[in-house]
């Protein structure tokens, strides 16, 4: 096994679609367009060099602010992690571009590589919520990543209270048409979330917040990962990341001259994951009423965005991610 389990990053925190519960909706203290928060190849190469890459066994692409495909080098960037052979496993809208650009996608991963497409309904539900984006464009782009016949092509679906009647037809298509997985998500989001039926989170519903034991559930932490932003600030998880470029950060403590110290453009990565500050972190965390409430709230009693299934087409073998398992270990369904 290699050293880190997984380390997540995003190569932009520009985006193509406006998503009405993304984060980017948020009062934010930067823009997000500017070029800084966009890395170059060269600086990623800085950022995530050889020998680290020998020892990352995932590296996920996936956005708190954007979609990595808007940068312009997402191609050159990840034939750069191929090189050294490290996994990867890639989040995208897949609004963006067409059948050439995502064939050459497809040629660049390997049977070892996942991309995951967001489609959330079908043609007449799924721009509700990923708004700026077309159901017939992301299908057939994900399509010429399937004909590539290379990587594995998942379709994540998140069921909202307008799309949960099409979740059944979402999936056979996905089967028809050679996916390898079909994974549905129950959203703990206050925008669209299904009112009742077996897609509600488990968050919206009192009796289960009350009766959940008050504890830090610190999923990042179990499963070994990290978030790294494209300016190189590395954080214990996307929720913290996201945080830190808040108008207000009252929900979570940054150390001083964090800009700094956490920067891996500035200290070597592996240096930065071996600071004694990630175990003080969790030791802080364990006296539940004292914790950040940015960790309260994503990672306390139930886990926000953890519950969901996820079945292999192929085998059919369906696992379920549960918010209440203390590891955040899976099951087969």
């Amino acid at each position: 096994m290699k050293k880190y389990r997984q380390l997540t990053t995003e190569l932009t925190f520009r985006c193509n679609a406006k998503c009405p519960a993304c984060h980017r909706v948020k009062p934010l203290r930067i823009n997000l367009n500017d070029k800084r928060y966009t890395i170059t190849l060269d600086r990623f190469k800085q950022l995530f060099y050889p020998e680290l890459l020998n020892k990352v066994e995932w590296l996920v692409i996936n956005g708190n602010f954007g979609d990595s495909v808007m940068n312009k080098q997402f191609r050159e960037i990840i034939s750069y992690v191929k090189e050294q052979d490290t996994r990867v496993l890639i989040h995208t809208n897949g609004g963006i571009h067409g059948h050439d650009y995502w064939t050459d996608v497809g040629n660049i991963l390997t049977n070892r590589d996942i991309i995951n497409f967001d489609m959330d309904g079908l043609s007449d539900t799924h721009s509700k919520y990923r708004i700026n984006t077309k159901f017939e464009n992301v299908f057939s782009n994900a399509c010429s990543v399937i004909k590539a016949g290379r990587a594995q092509v998942h379709w994540k679906y998140i069921v909202f209270e307008h799309n949960k009647h099409q979740v059944e037809e979402a999936r056979q298509m996905a089967l028809d048409h050679n996916f390898h997985t079909f994974s549905t998500v129950k959203t703990s989001r206050d925008v669209f979330a299904p009112k009742t039926g077996k897609f509600v989170h488990s968050k919206k519903s009192k009796e289960n917040m009350d009766k959940a034991e008050r504890v830090i559930k610190c999923v990042w932490d179990n499963w070994g990962k990290w978030y790294i932003s494209p300016e190189g600030l590395v954080f214990r998880c996307c929720w913290t990341g996201g945080h830190y470029y808040d108008e207000q950060q009252s929900n979570f403590y940054y150390p001083p001259k964090f800009e700094n110290l956490f920067n891996g453009l500035h200290v070597p990565l592996e240096k930065i994951l071996s600071y004694d500050y990630w175990n003080k972190l969790q030791n802080y965390l364990k006296g539940y009423d004292r914790s950040f409430k940015l960790c309260k709230s994503q990672c306390g009693k139930i886990i926000s965005s953890i519950e969901k299934t996820e079945e292999n087409l192929t085998t059919g073998k369906k696992v379920l991610f549960d918010s209440n398992n203390r590891n955040a270990q899976v099951r087969e369904a």
